[in-house]
């Protein structure tokens, strides 16, 4: 088959293919993005434990047991809960001289996704959108306010992710790969989101609480409701959690 008649998808495949003919050969160069993003303008700053409340669980024991859940009670999450389930998605288990290395492995210690939560009832936190700074352990609220409609809306009428307590959505800062890893780089940070969601999936079993990955919802209208750009960061993947 022609390179012309391939789909986008299997093009891009196998445009990103590795041999040993040409991994040496000079490729387009991307700027190299900051390590870490944080918004100075904040409304609020709320500070996480560095090191999450663990309940006892067994490994294999939430290996078996972990499905997609989709039904949630009303009852809120807690400020401890949510602090587990951010530092299993993202928390730092070593700094050292150029990185902050994770609960979540990523292609070069490199990170290029970004945590961002849509809180709808958590206990002492504000509704809204809200960011992880992650060199800090702490939550940026972004912008305040009910986002249970506009969200289940951009997410293709999932109505789940308007009665979940929370829901996580991550982006990818493109050129943080990019600039190291060139066009294959989007492999890689995919591969990132989905380690990061499994962490949290198996978090939110152990907890006892429910969790469902969301793949299919409309990309402009995530990154709208987080204020990014769709074209240097995207939206890559979303992960609703609730109490069962």
């Amino acid at each position: 088959m022609k390179e012309s008649d391939l789909d986008i998808g299997r093009c891009y495949l196998q445009e990103t293919r590795y041999s040993r003919e040409d991994l040496g050969l000079p490729r387009r160069s991307f700027p190299r993005e900051n390590p870490f993003k944080d918004y100075p303008a904040a409304a609020r700053r709320v500070k996480l434990k560095p090191q999450a409340d663990k309940p006892p669980a067994n490994l294999w024991d939430c290996l078996a047991r972990r499905r997609s859940q989709r039904s949630y009670r009303d009852r809120p999450l807690t400020m401890a809960e949510l602090n587990s389930l951010v530092w299993a998605a993202q928390g730092v288990t070593q700094a050292s001289r150029y990185y902050l290395l994770r609960t979540a492995p990523s292609a070069g210690a490199l990170y290029p996704v970004e945590t961002y939560l849509a809180v709808h009832r958590v206990e002492g936190l504000e509704a809204g959108i809200w960011h992880l700074k992650v060199q800090n352990f702490e939550l940026e609220l972004l912008s305040p306010g009910d986002t249970r409609r506009p969200l289940v809306e951009a997410g293709l009428g999932q109505t789940f992710l308007g009665t979940a307590a929370v829901v996580f959505i991550w982006t990818g800062i493109l050129n943080r790969a990019m600039w190291k890893y060139r066009e294959r780089a989007i492999r890689y940070i995919f591969l990132d989101a989905g380690h990061i969601c499994q962490n949290l999936m198996l978090a939110a079993t152990a907890l006892g609480l429910g969790c469902c990955p969301v793949g299919a919802f409309f990309d402009e209208e995530v990154e709208r409701l987080l204020g990014v750009d769709g074209q240097e960061e995207v939206a890559l993947y979303l992960a609703s959690v609730g109490a069962m």
